[in-house]
């Protein structure tokens, strides 16, 4: 989490990433904990976390994670996963006409010791984002302030070539 030095304030970059950081402590992931936060105009318009369909058993109740148990690594394995991704939920409470041109800021924790995970969307969650007209996406690439990376929606890999 960002915090100001002194009488400073922290950026709005980083306001907005640590937005996302707060959902992504919501998450019910066991492997990788993600916070999503829309913001379009200066405004927050959705936020989501990874983590089951709601009403669904999640992998922190069951105490147990498919992907882990099969060793599967970032983008390998989501057929197995139980949870909806941050991205996904933040986009899922929108219509279209609320995203386009809005960006998206994501936040990864790993929750052993909620140090920052560099945050990357899988292509699913990239072919979302692009379809929504979302314009850039932040990420949050580590520790510290101003440590994060803009993409636009349309560079980021979406298939696996």
């Amino acid at each position: 989490m960002i915090r100001p030095e002194a009488k400073g304030r922290v950026s709005k970059v980083d306001m907005y990433l640590n937005c996302a950081e707060v959902f992504a402590y919501r998450s019910t992931c066991i492997k990788r904990k993600y916070g999503a936060v829309i913001v379009k105009d200066d405004a927050v318009i959705s936020t989501g976390y990874n983590g089951s369909p709601r009403g669904y058993e999640n992998c922190c109740d069951l105490g147990r994670c498919p992907r882990m148990k099969l060793n599967l690594h970032q983008g390998e394995g989501y057929d197995i996963c139980r949870a909806v991704h941050a991205e996904a939920n933040a986009l899922l409470n929108c219509s279209r006409e609320q995203t386009l041109g809005a960006d998206l800021y994501l936040t990864g924790v790993n929750p052993g010791d909620c140090s920052i995970h560099k945050a990357k969307p899988c292509p699913v969650c990239a072919r979302l984002m692009i379809q929504a007209g979302i314009r850039n996406v932040i990420l949050r690439v580590g520790e510290g302030a101003d440590n994060y990376v803009t993409v636009p929606a349309k560079e980021l890999e979406w298939v696996k070539e």
